[in-house]
């Protein structure tokens, strides 16, 4: 087991200062073998974990060690008692993957600068080397010895560009679990709109907007009904089937700038920028006549799918975005008493 002592590449970027070719590519080396380890050991890198295995890695490469992942994560735990922190893993694998880019991007341009001056010089030698019968022995062998030297070099680039290559599917392997990271922490699964958490966050950035007089918007707030009822009646999975169907007439009713989400069970919200209460009140009435055109089969019998829905515009009396949820529920309740009469 080494020991942890201090990592001056660590405390160097931690000053924000500039680092020489051979701290770059020790930087490469270290975050290269800590991406790996934490992929290959399923270790979330979050900014905690991507920090503590960074001061980790840089003494283990510094010291020219090679510990097996099993003595790695018992140094760790010893070192680390509490539980790894799991939150800002986008910011943090954004950190990681534009690192690795930067990196890799001036490797490979210094490489094939490199390697095309050993081609150059290697054309040159070889042009020499077939004089050699004209030239004294000694110089002859000071050329092949040189020829030498520029074929090593260009041999040892080329196995170094593979080896940067293959860094490179690292970072897309990186970025294409980043966008499914985003994925998941933004869309609902079931209807493949966009989540609450989604939703808040757009109407906090609405409602600022609003107060602002940069931007107004409208509200619809989405209700199925009876769908207890189909629960009940016909089993969760028909209930998940309707949901679906309700998601799909809202994708398709609403323009490309609106945003569409699922607020919890069967509630959706609807936000629609820069449209005033009674265009959004149209685009509601399209909505319910395409719901009107869908019928749900189940157990022998068919059933149509029907909505209650509230629309409210930002306006000046409402204090908060949440205002305006509660204003646009209350509407709904109001539309769904009307049916009931």
């Amino acid at each position: 087991m080494f020991d942890a002592k201090n990592c001056p590449l660590y405390e160097k970027l931690s000053r924000g200062e500039p680092l020489s070719q051979s701290e770059r590519k020790l930087l490469a080396d270290i975050v290269r073998e800590e991406i790996k380890f934490l992929l290959r050991n399923q270790i979330l890198p979050t900014p905690r974990n991507y920090e503590r295995w960074f001061y980790i890695f840089c003494n283990l490469i510094a010291s020219g060690q090679k510990l097996e992942d099993s003595v790695l994560m018992e140094f760790y735990n010893n070192i680390y008692k509490e539980e790894s922190d799991l939150v800002n893993i986008k910011i943090d694998l954004k950190h990681t993957v534009q690192i690795l880019s930067d990196i890799v991007g001036e490797l490979q341009e210094s490489l094939k600068e490199s390697y095309e001056q050993a081609s150059i010089e290697e054309q040159r030698i070889n042009e020499l080397q077939k004089k050699e019968e004209a030239i004294e022995d000694f110089i002859a062998s000071l050329l092949l010895e040189m020829l030498t030297l520029v074929r090593n070099l260009k041999h040892e680039n080329e196995s170094f560009l593979k080896k940067v290559e293959a860094q490179q599917e690292i970072i897309s392997e990186l970025k294409s679990k980043l966008k499914t990271v985003e994925a998941e922490a933004n869309i609902d699964p079931l209807t493949s709109l966009f989540n609450r958490r989604s939703l808040e966050r757009a109407l906090k950035e609405f409602f600022t907007l609003c107060k602002q007089s940069k931007m107004s918007f409208s509200l619809i707030f989405i209700d199925v009904d009876n769908f207890k009822h189909v629960n009940d009646n016909h089993g969760h999975h028909v209930g998940d089937f309707v949901l679906a169907e309700v998601a799909k007439v809202l994708r398709t009713s609403m323009r490309a700038e609106d945003i569409v989400g699922r607020w919890g069970g069967d509630e959706f919200i609807a936000l629609m920028p820069n449209t005033d209460l009674e265009n959004a009140k149209k685009v509601l009435e399209r909505i319910k006549s395409q719901l009107e055109k869908v019928e749900i089969f189940a157990e022998g019998r068919r059933f149509k799918v029907s909505v209650s829905a509230g629309v409210v515009e930002c306006r000046e009396n409402f204090q908060s975005w949440s205002d305006m949820i509660k204003e646009a529920d209350r509407l709904m309740y109001e539309d769904k008493k009307k049916k009931a009469l």
